[in-house]
């Protein structure tokens, strides 16, 4: 057997014990309070899902705000609204403004597929699949900025959308930027670099907490104000901000308590536990891929696992007090 041979071969009988020898582990709470149950149905089974809401295949959509009547067009996904106007894009790069009766007012075609896109009065802005942001005037149907970022060669799914604020737009990018814009000129004001990698490295959270832009990537979280830059850098699956305090949520299992300034008052672990995502009333509540909801008081203090009807596997939504999930939903009661 030549010398290549026996180093293949050695390998590849490396490898087989080393697989054999490896078992993932789960989430497996010592205690678990009761089981719960979903407090009702949705019309249809969710396909799709973005930041800013999900898309049933009859063509409703669930935002922010709960399941709406609205149906948008075959082939659409929903991503965002204002004020009884609704973003929907396809796969091939087409844009449409639905209002509240699911009539299109306004509609566009770019040459790549749209990444994330918010709505503001006579405004849209929009980052494009590939990195180009633009801001658009449904009115004239003029573009106002159009700027090319950085190349990037793969993305969170998770992609953050931009923020209006006041007279400024801040754009998450998909290199890890955020882009501070004045809304009128469309002249960038101030450039943030959150992350400069180059893969999956683009902006998954973007959030406002007073004067202080809260954002982060699947590495980093940061917290800027006009007077300090703060940074935490952590495998982050989600952030809430909640009662001037900022939770990150991690890979490992991890909730991260920490004040404005990133800086960290708390961390409660949860061996092996896989963040879906997170609710939120008095309490917060952890939703845990392997079938569990944990609470947990704004303290990380005390605990209480629930067990859910299902494992998540498949698309699910939530708001800060409703998860959604296939065709089902659970609601926080006000007294939760």
């Amino acid at each position: 057997m030549s010398f290549l041979k026996l180093i293949l071969v050695s390998l590849f009988v490396f490898f087989i014990f080393v697989g054999c020898g490896t078992k993932r582990q789960y989430f497996e709470p010592k205690e678990v309070s009761y089981a719960i149950s979903y407090d009702g149905t949705l019309p249809d089974y969710i396909s799709d899902v973005s930041r800013g809401g999900a898309t049933l295949k009859n063509g409703q959509i669930i935002t922010k705000n709960g399941l709406q009547n609205i149906r948008i067009p075959q082939g659409f996904s929903f991503l965002e609204d204002d004020n009884g106007r609704y973003l929907a894009t396809s796969k091939c790069g087409d844009l449409v403004v639905l209002d509240s009766g699911s009539k299109i007012i306004f509609q566009k075609k770019f040459a790549t597929a749209v990444a994330a896109a918010s709505i503001k009065k006579s405004k849209i802005a929009i980052v494009l699949a590939s990195n180009k942001i633009l801001l658009l005037d449904i009115k004239t149907g003029k573009i106002i900025m159009n700027l090319q970022g950085d190349a990037t060669y793969a993305v969170d799914s998770r992609i953050a959308a931009p923020a209006f604020l006041n007279s400024l737009i801040i754009y998450p990018t998909l290199d890890g930027k955020l882009l501070i814009i004045d809304a009128k000129s469309g002249k960038v004001i101030r450039s943030v670099v959150v992350s400069s990698e180059k893969f999956f490295g683009n902006i998954i959270y973007l959030g406002v907490l007073g004067n202080r832009l809260v954002a982060a990537t699947k590495k980093r979280v940061i917290s800027i104000n006009p007077k300090s830059f703060a940074l935490l850098d952590e495998d982050v699956k989600d952030v809430i901000v909640l009662k001037n305090r900022i939770f990150v949520f991690t890979k490992d299992g991890s909730v991260i308590l920490c004040d404005a300034d990133l800086k960290v008052l708390k961390r409660r672990k949860f061996p092996f536990a896989v963040f879906a995502g997170v609710i939120y009333g008095n309490f917060i509540y952890m939703i845990e891929r392997g079938g569990y909801l944990i609470a947990t008081d704004i303290d990380l203090i005390s605990t209480n696992i629930y067990k859910m009807p299902d494992n998540i596997d498949s698309f699910l939504f939530f708001t800060h007090d409703t998860l959604y999930y296939q065709n089902r939903y659970f609601r926080l009661s006000k007294k939760s």
